[in-house]
């Protein structure tokens, strides 16, 4: 995992459909700043902070994400709108401000959150997710 402030852009690629980062040939998995999520059938919709430089930093990695899938012919709707939609799917794991394992189905319509998500097939993916007071 890797903080998305710690990204050089020029090393990002897409080998097949994942994301990877030329430091190893693991697929690439991205933490994000604390940022306020809503939570929506398909996963977190990740508010980004216009007023924020870390939103900013963050909204820029994953607008160069989506441009490499784009590159590719690959269809992605991660990004829309200052907001960032990741995927939950059944490796999600979510945790409470105890880091406690929560199911999703207990996360609030909308709260703070720290995640990482890894990107596969113009999809982010939530990997964790921790819920932040």
């Amino acid at each position: 995992m890797i903080s998305y402030k710690k990204i050089n852009l020029t090393g990002l690629y897409i080998h097949d459909t994942e994301l990877k980062y030329n430091v190893n040939d693991d697929i690439l998995i991205i933490k994000c700043p604390i940022i306020i999520a809503e939570k929506c059938d398909e996963g977190l919709i990740l508010k980004i902070n216009n007023d924020s430089h870390s939103h900013d930093n963050f909204m820029n990695v994953c607008g160069y994400i989506k441009t490499l899938y784009n590159v590719k012919k690959i269809n992605t709707n991660a990004t829309l709108n200052n907001m960032i939609l990741l995927k939950n799917n059944t490796s999600s794991k979510f945790f409470d401000s105890d880091k406690n394992i929560i199911p999703f189905s207990k996360l609030k319509s909308e709260q703070k959150v720290v995640c990482s998500f890894k990107c596969v097939n113009g999809h982010f993916l939530i990997s964790q997710c921790l819920l932040v007071n």
